[in-house]
């Protein structure tokens, strides 16, 4: 008789510690948070921006007489928004269909908060135009998104749209939006990744 009590328990036991292997080998799915709502509405705003920087771009009145097409990109070298908000998947992962867990939600939005902080510093310090909708912009869709650490407030104006004469400001300034623009693509695209949430899953 103890030795079937002994054969029942021990068969317990292993069906035990079997059924707590595959639930704790299973993925639970994490449900959507207050701030990746908010970033649903950041995806909208970014997508914005885009079209109002676009129309900086091709604005006459602004780069009459000068080819901004011809200019170089120069985007904010203090932040390494591409590289934090890059959903990257090795080939292995791509080929299983499974998704990247390594994407750190809170280091894009940081690097995010710090590239509109900048931008809207250096739009605002130029006086040679009226940029105030883009600064505006800029401005809500940086109070919109979630919070995250570091104060974009702190962030200076590009000394070079303030120094110099008109023109050489005006060429700055072409160049500055050629990056803004740029990275306002890449903002866009992050804000649409985090809202659809696949990096949770």
């Amino acid at each position: 008789m103890l030795p079937n009590f002994y054969l029942y328990f021990t068969s317990c036991m292993l069906l035990l510690a079997l059924f707590c292997q595959v639930s704790m080998g299973t993925p639970v799915r994490t449900p959507r948070s207050l701030d990746t709502e908010k970033c649903g509405q950041c995806a909208d705003l970014s997508r914005e921006l885009v079209k109002n920087v676009r129309k900086l771009l091709d604005n006459e009145n602004l780069f009459g007489g000068l080819n901004c097409s011809e200019q170089r990109v120069e985007v904010n070298s203090k932040t390494q928004t591409v590289l934090a908000c890059e959903p990257n998947t090795d080939r292995n992962t791509r080929c299983s269909g499974q998704r990247n867990t390594t994407f750190s939600e809170s280091a894009c939005l940081r690097n995010i908060r710090a590239d509109l902080g900048h931008y809207a510093a250096s739009l605002q310090a130029y006086k040679q135009a009226d940029l105030s909708s883009t600064v505006q912009d800029t401005k809500n869709l940086l109070n919109n998104c979630p919070s995250t650490q570091g104060d974009p407030s702190s962030h200076v104006a590009d000394a070079k749209l303030t120094s110099g004469n008109s023109v050489d400001q005006r060429v700055h300034l072409c160049k500055l939006l050629k990056g803004f623009h740029l990275r306002v693509i890449t903002i866009s695209r992050a804000m649409g990744y985090i809202s659809a949430g696949d990096h949770r899953k």
